[in-house]
């Protein structure tokens, strides 16, 4: 009986092909790229690194393999610049026609990226951007997948621990910076703050990337403030901080947002960074339980934190936690599936709900009813005092009192 050669090859068996050929041929193993567009250089960069070390380790502890799919990651830098960004999302999901995109993180460099995952709309993982604009645009769309808090989850939090701490008594300054970041966030520090009893008194706009702020430090000073909350990202909190203190704005009270954890941040700012407040998902120190479904993928948080640091010789941060959990949703999605098929994917990542080192990974509503699939909302408020992380809210998770300080 004659076997065609056609039916050999549909068969991929090795050694059938050799008997036909006399030629040995191996057959092909199914790959599926994944696209990892992250900041690796630029303004951003502590936000790509932290990126790419998280699914990086994630997709080793796959060993880069999600069921019978080999798994190759196609990692591009977008500078942190929204041209950049615009060119390798184009690549990615427009020329490689990718189905699973995660990144980039942050939110001007996300926000570039939209037009791009609206157009392909492949399975779009952001694993950061706090921009409502962002929940505005694709929210709704049963492509796209929040894993980071967006705005309105820091300042319920930060608000509720100031209120707890100072009884809701207090005059606001606000600076905010002229980007998505600065304009997004302002509409939530004026609504919940005068909520928990505060009163803001100045609002001053800066330029991202300026170097100089203090036309804008002099006018809050007349105003006397007993907080001032900075919404800004890194390296313009970097300027912001090193200013505040260089001419002693002696404000009781300095809120931060996400950036007062990163080391980028702590190194650069040294001693001014006392008594800043902070919020976030993650801390060093923090602990959380083994996921009972996947306890090898997402065991203790303290057990992977001990990894990490063994692995890359630092201290993991709120980045690097969330993007390993965020990866590993997607390849375990992407294992369930059994198949390159972006809607069965999508499909299984809404039925997940397993304990992650990043908190619950489940995909739910976001509390604004705007966002479809969003995980990852559980937040703590912190300060820094004499160079440590003290956890102020909530209150069952805190190991220390707010200090009020003379900036």
């Amino acid at each position: 009986m004659s076997v065609s050669r056609r039916s050999l090859i549909k068969s991929g068996s090795a050694a059938a092909l050799l008997a036909a050929s006399g030629k040995v041929v191996f057959a092909q193993s199914k790959t599926i790229q994944i696209g990892f567009p992250f900041e690796l250089s630029g303004k951003f960069v502590a936000y790509g690194a932290a990126g790419k070390r998280g699914s990086e380790m994630a997709l080793e502890a796959f060993n880069y393999k999600a069921g019978n799919f080999q798994i190759e990651p196609q990692w591009r830098d977008v500078q942190s610049d929204t041209q950049a960004t615009v060119s390798a999302m184009t690549d990615l999901v427009i020329n490689k026609k990718l189905n699973y995109i995660v990144g980039p993180i942050a939110s001007p460099i996300v926000a570039a990226a939209i037009s791009v995952a609206k157009q392909g709309r492949p399975l779009w993982f952001v694993p950061g951007s706090t921009s409502t604009t962002l929940e505005d645009e694709v929210g709704k769309e049963d492509f796209f997948f929040h894993t980071f808090p967006f705005a309105y989850e820091y300042h319920v939090s930060e608000a509720e621990a100031l209120k707890q701490a100072l009884g809701g008594k207090g005059r606001i300054a606000v600076v905010y910076s002229d980007d998505s970041y600065g304009r997004t966030h302002l509409p939530y520090v004026e609504k919940f703050y005068p909520a928990a009893g505060f009163e803001i008194v100045a609002k001053e706009l800066v330029r991202a990337n300026s170097t100089d702020l203090n036309p804008a430090l002099t006018k809050i000073s007349r105003e006397k403030p007993d907080i001032l909350i900075g919404l800004v990202q890194t390296t313009d909190a970097i300027t912001l901080t090193k200013q505040i203190h260089t001419r002693r704005l002696n404000v009781p009270v300095l809120v931060g947002t996400a950036y007062t954890q990163l080391a980028e941040w702590q190194n650069a700012v040294g001693e001014a960074q006392e008594g800043w407040l902070g919020v976030t998902t993650y801390l060093p120190g923090m602990d959380r339980p083994a996921s009972k479904e996947f306890p090898k993928i997402f065991p203790k948080l303290s057990e992977w934190s001990a990894a990490f640091k063994k692995k890359y010789n630092l201290e993991a941060d709120f980045l690097d936690v969330c993007n390993y959990a965020t990866t590993a949703l997607l390849m375990i999605a992407i294992e369930r599936a059994a198949v390159d098929d972006k809607e069965k994917v999508a499909a299984e990542l809404r039925k997940i709900d397993t304990e992650t080192i990043n908190g619950r990974g489940k995909f739910v509503p976001s509390a604004a009813g705007t966002t479809k699939n969003q995980a990852f909302t559980d937040m703590v408020v912190f300060q820094r005092q004499k160079g440590q992380n003290v956890i102020l809210y909530p209150q069952d998770a805190a190991n220390g009192k707010l200090v009020q300080t003379k900036s």
